[in-house]
């Protein structure tokens, strides 16, 4: 169970690591962009391209982060007014709705990241979907997360808790 704990701080820290490094990169490449805007009239394409990445990639790190810390927004209002094997059933319902969703999500990640695979950045000529496929790291991790809250509360509501 310790190692269980160890091995999800870890992978928590290198998600923070990283949204803390491409947040850092980004806001460096649009600051240089700036002052070469108006220092030299100039700009430069790849680091406005890179910025974008590097903001898409922290978004997707984030809502790992968030739904692990449990910061998204949350309706519980029914929920909470239950008890028993009512409040049991609606959470277990509610579940398999959410699961269902990141399915799909899963699916029209992995259409999605195909199709964008035959295209590559304008400037940094980067294969798209190499940037895209962040979205499918986000919808599965997401998923990994909610399903093992879900097995960890539905033990609680069994307990009585």
């Amino acid at each position: 169970m310790v190692k269980d704990k160890e091995k999800k701080s870890t992978i928590i820290k290198i998600f923070q690591g990283s949204m803390i490094l491409f947040l850092s990169a980004m806001v460096v490449l649009v600051f240089i962009n700036a002052i070469m805007r108006y220092v030299f009239k100039a700009t430069i394409p790849v680091s406005e391209e890179y910025a974008r990445f590097f903001f898409m990639w922290t978004v997707f790190f984030g809502v790992i982060a968030a739904f692990q810390d449990k910061a998204h927004v949350s309706v519980t209002i029914l929920t909470d007014n239950l008890k028993g094997k009512a409040k049991i059933a609606v959470y277990v319902l509610a579940q398999l709705i959410v699961l269902i969703t990141m399915i799909l999500l899963i699916i029209g990640g992995v259409k999605y990241t195909l199709s964008a695979s035959t295209y590559k950045s304008v400037a940094t000529g980067i294969n798209f979907g190499i940037i895209v496929s962040g979205f499918l790291i986000m919808i599965i991790g997401s998923t990994i997360v909610i399903m093992q809250d879900f097995v960890k509360n539905l033990k609680d509501m069994r307990k009585g808790e």
